[in-house]
């Protein structure tokens, strides 16, 4: 007898199965499992997709906040290097000791920001730390860098020999009065920590003649100075020289006659006009605010002096003709000859004569009045420095 079977109905014969029966009996059910399959994968895949471009987008989006923030403490750094407050080449005061810092200007565009600390390291070394902040106010992409710049000052080392120093021939006559005794100018608070010497009233080369009508008028003597007849006393200035100056000078002249006088107010400086040489008084006429202000002054042609009032370092290529009421606090450095003509000319620092056509005397005449001053000499050479990078890995970024 044969065994039925339980999953298949008994076909009886002759007569065939139904199509809707044989379906039901071959159906297993894998396609929908393939179908769930696949949609697991597929939304696997999909969700992984948009987590790495999410990431990917995250991460170029802080990128790019992180150069941001690089980039505005660049633009601190290089701003506040390229406006340098001079004042910070002379001798710290009170407030600007060694090892101080200055207080960090401020400066923001679209919600980015730079602050800038200035920190003395020496008497012509500085530490220049700028700060970077990007997308301030946004907590999610706020990024902060830092960059770090060792800068010192470059200026030359000029020592004169006197209140006048040449090359050449020197007369003195009439009622000039010329003194080697230090005297500091009034009111110039840096120079308390500038130490001062004597020096001699008049330092000339020793195969040249200096003719003094009224000796009690030059206080100091005279000396004949071998340094006095070396061209490159006037030409040479230690890791600096004359082309180096005239390439960095502040105010660029073509000679002729002229009065130069401060302009500005309490608090600013006009820099850019040629007749403003800076403040040298601190009195209640000053212009307080260029009294930092020590410009190198080149003149190509010789340079009358007519009247005014300045400060610095004045280099001119000729003659400098002292004509009129002027007064001069610093150094002046001529090609040639020394010629003062009538009216009243003062100076703090000293001038110096390489007298390079000795058929033209230097001639002293008139009212006048010469008086060496070391502070007014090195506060022009400092006042006037430019800086430079300090050899050898000056500049670090530090996050």
């Amino acid at each position: 007898m044969t065994q039925r079977s339980h999953d298949v109905p008994c076909q009886v014969e002759g007569q065939p199965i139904p199509v809707s029966r044989l379906a039901l009996v071959r159906r297993r059910g894998s396609a929908l499992l393939l179908a769930l399959i696949a949609v697991t994968v597929l939304a696997l895949l999909s969700t992984g997709a948009v987590l790495g471009s999410m990431q990917e987008y995250r991460a170029g989006r802080n990128t790019m906040v992180e150069q941001r923030a690089f980039a505005v403490a660049e633009f601190g750094l290089n701003r506040e290097i390229a406006n340098w407050d001079r004042s910070r080449n002379l001798p710290p005061p009170v407030g600007r000791a060694i090892g101080a810092t200055d207080s960090s200007p401020v400066y923001v565009a679209q919600g980015d920001s730079a602050r800038v600390y200035i920190t003395r390291l020496s008497l012509n070394t500085f530490w220049v730390v700028a700060i970077g902040r990007a997308s301030i106010g946004n907590g999610q992409l706020e990024s902060q860098r830092q960059t770090h710049l060792l800068v010192r000052l470059a200026y030359p080392s000029i020592s004169p020999g006197g209140a006048i120093e040449t090359a050449g021939n020197i007369d003195v006559k009439g009622s000039a009065d010329i003194t080697g005794v230090n005297t500091n100018p009034a009111g110039w608070l840096q120079c308390a920590n500038i130490p001062g010497r004597d020096t001699f009233a008049i330092a000339y080369a020793p195969n040249k003649t200096a003719t003094i009508q009224k000796p009690q008028q030059v206080i100091g003597g005279t000396y004949k100075d071998p340094a006095a007849a070396d061209s490159n006393t006037y030409v040479r200035f230690g890791t600096e020289s004359w082309n180096s100056l005239v390439s960095n000078a502040d105010i660029t002249i073509a000679g002729g006659t002229w009065g130069p006088s401060p302009v500005g107010t309490a608090t600013t400086c006009d820099y850019s006009t040629n007749s403003n040489w800076g403040e040298p008084l601190r009195d209640a006429s000053q212009i307080a605010g260029c009294k930092d202000f020590f410009p190198i002054i080149y003149s190509s042609t010789s340079l009358s002096l007519s009247h005014g009032r300045g400060q610095g370092v004045l280099l001119v290529n000729g003659d400098v003709k002292l004509n009129g009421n002027f007064q001069w606090y610093g150094l002046i450095v001529a090609r040639d000859d020394i010629n003062k003509g009538n009216g009243t000319f003062d100076l703090w620092g000293s001038i110096m004569s390489r007298n390079s056509d000795i058929s033209d005397d230097n001639s002293v005449t008139g009212n006048s009045s010469f008086k060496w001053s070391k502070c007014a000499v090195e506060s022009a050479l400092r006042g006037s420095a430019i800086l430079t990078r300090a050899k050898q890995r000056s500049w670090v970024q530090l996050f």
